[in-house]
C-alpha cells in the first residue's frame, strides 16, 4: 500500500523534504507525523480536505477532532468575515468573550466560572495550579495513557511503559507529585489516594482516553472517582478538551451525569481557532481573581487569550450547537454507533478481529482484543493500523494513523458506508484477508500519538 501512497502524494513528499529543512522533524506537532511522510493540505471544506497533489479525502481527523460542524461552516465563516473588519486582536476583553463564556456557562454543568487561554495544554496547567492552591495539597493522580498537553508536570505516562516522563529535559522533581494509575480501575485510584496519605489535591482524567486508545470510561468508574475525591477532600477534574461539546452539549460530564469540580476545554469550543479554557466551581476559580489579596492563583491566559477572532468563531459554534442540540447530538451519536458496528462487521466478514472503540462521534479501530485501558490499547497491532490508514488514504478516506477519528455534522450516511466498505476491501485485498492479517500482526512498538 505504501507504494501506492508514494505515487499519489508525490508533492506532499517534496513538501515534507522542504519542511525538514525548517522544522524539527518536518512537523509542528508530533501527532502529525507518520511513516513514510504526512500529506500536506491545500484546502478544506465541509467533510473534505484536499492535499498538495489535488487528492480529495473524506476527512475523519477534522482538525484534531475540533471541527464538529465540518470545515469552514457557514455560521463560523460569516462570523469571522464580520470580525476581521472590526479588528483581529484587541489585547482586551470584548462583548463576544462575555457572550461565549455565558453560552459555555449555560451548557456545561461544572462551569460556574472560567478563564480563557489559548490551548488545552495551558488550561490543564492552570487547572492543576488551581487544585493545589485550593486544597493546599501536592499530589495529582492521573491515568496511564492520559494526554493533557505538553505542560511539564502532566507530560508523563502517556505511552508505554507509563512510568516515566515523555521527554528529555524534564527534571525528576518536576513530576515527583504526579502519580499514574490504571484507567477504568477504581481500586488503583483508591490505593494511590491512600498512599498519598491526605496529600491528594486532584484526581484528573479524560472521560474518554484520547492518545490512550479512544477508550470510554465506565460510568460506575467515574461515579466511584467522584465519591473517592469527596471522601478524601481532593478535587475531581475532567480533561474535556476532546469530549467537550462533542459527546454532548455539556460534554462527557453531562453524558455520564458526573459533575467534576474543574474541567479543561478547547478544540470544539474555539470553532476551529485556538482556544483553551479552565472552568469549574466558583469557590475554586475565585482564587484567580486578581483583586484577591490572599492565596491568589496566577492564571495569565496569554497575549492572545480571548482574541476576537477566536471569540467570534467559538460563539458562532457554541450558539449553533445550543440551538440545534436536539438534532446534532443524536445524529452524531447514531453516526458513531454506525461506524463502530459497521467497520467491525466489515473486518469480521473477512475473518479479521477488530474492535472499534469510542463514544458519540469519536472512534478508533483496534486490531486485536477490545481494550479497556491504555495498557491494553498499546498491545494492539499498530503496523496493521498504519497499513489500514494508508490504504484508506489511497482511496480517498483520511484517518490520521494511530489517532481517533471524529465525525462531523457534515458527514453523510454514504460517507460512513464507504468507510465500512473500504475497510472490508482492505481486509480482503493484497493478501490482507484473515490469513494475511494474522500472519503479519506482530505487536508493533507504540508510537507517539498525542492529540
Amino acid at each position: 500500500m505504501s507504494d501506492q501512497y508514494l505515487r499519489a502524494t508525490r508533492l506532499s513528499g517534496e513538501l515534507f523534504e522542504r519542511a525538514k529543512g525548517v522544522f524539527a522533524g518536518g512537523v509542528n506537532h508530533n501527532a502529525r507525523f507518520y511513516q513514510p511522510y504526512p500529506i500536506f493540505v491545500s484546502k478544506a471544506k465541509a467533510q473534505h480536505i484536499w492535499d498538495a497533489d489535488g487528492n480529495r479525502y473524506t476527512d475523519y481527523w477534522m482538525g484534531h477532532m475540533a471541527l464538529i460542524l465540518g470545515h469552514s461552516p457557514k455560521p463560523v465563516a460569516d462570523a469571522l468575515r464580520a470580525q476581521v473588519g472590526q479588528g483581529t486582536h484587541y489585547g482586551m476583553g470584548s462583548r463576544a468573550s462575555v457572550e461565549l463564556a455565558e453560552e459555555i456557562q449555560k451548557s456545561v454543568p461544572c462551569a460556574e466560572r472560567m478563564r480563557f487561554c489559548n490551548t488545552g495544554a495551558e488550561a490543564t496547567m492552570y487547572l492543576v495550579r488551581l487544585a493545589r492552591g485550593y486544597t493546599g495539597r501536592r499530589t495529582v493522580i492521573k491515568m496511564a495513557g492520559g494526554w493533557h498537553g505538553y505542560n511539564t508536570e502532566l507530560n508523563k505516562g502517556v505511552h508505554t511503559p507509563f512510568d516515566r516522563a515523555e521527554s528529555a529535559g524534564i527534571l525528576e522533581g518536576e513530576q515527583a507529585f504526579v502519580k499514574n494509575v490504571r484507567f477504568n480501575d477504581l481500586g488503583a485510584a483508591e490505593r494511590a489516594v491512600k498512599e498519598a496519605a491526605g496529600d491528594t489535591a486532584l484526581i484528573f482524567l479524560e472521560p474518554v482516553l484520547g492518545a490512550g486508545g479512544c477508550v470510554p470510561a465506565d460510568k460506575d468508574y467515574l461515579k466511584g472517582l467522584r465519591e473517592l475525591a469527596d471522601r478524601d477532600g481532593a478535587l475531581l477534574a475532567f480533561d474535556e478538551v476532546i469530549t467537550g461539546f462533542r459527546v454532548s452539549l455539556g460534554g462527557a460530564q453531562e453524558y455520564y451525569k458526573v459533575t467534576p469540580d474543574l474541567a479543561s476545554f478547547g478544540k470544539v469550543a474555539g470553532g476551529g481557532l485556538p482556544l483553551g479554557l479552565v472552568a469549574g466551581k466558583d469557590e475554586v476559580l475565585s482564587l484567580a481573581d486578581p483583586t484577591r489579596r490572599e492565596n491568589f492563583v496566577s492564571i495569565g491566559g496569554g497575549t492572545f487569550s480571548e482574541n476576537p477572532l477566536t471569540m467570534a468563531a467559538g460563539l458562532a459554534t457554541v450558539r449553533y450547537l445550543r440551538r440545534h442540540a436536539g438534532d446534532v447530538y443524536p445524529k452524531l451519536g447514531e453516526a458513531g454507533d454506525m461506524v463502530r458496528r459497521s467497520v467491525d462487521r466489515a473486518f469480521a466478514a473477512e475473518g479479521v478481529e477488530t474492535h472499534t472503540t469510542g463514544l458519540g462521534s469519536l472512534f478508533l479501530t483496534h486490531f486485536g482484543a477490545a481494550p479497556r485501558d491504555a495498557e491494553e490499547a498499546a498491545g494492539g497491532d499498530r503496523q496493521t493500523r498504519l497499513d489500514y490508514c494508508l490504504a484508506l488514504m489511497s482511496r480517498g478516506v483520511f484517518i490520521l494513523p494511530g489517532h481517533p477519528g471524529g465525525i462531523s455534522a457534515r458527514h453523510t450516511e454514504e460517507d460512513l458506508r464507504r468507510l465500512a466498505s473500504e475497510s472490508r476491501r482492505f481486509a480482503a485485498s493484497s493478501g490482507r484477508g484473515a490469513q494475511g492479517l494474522k500472519a503479519g500482526s506482530g505487536r508493533a512498538k507504540a508510537g507517539r500519538r498525542e492529540g
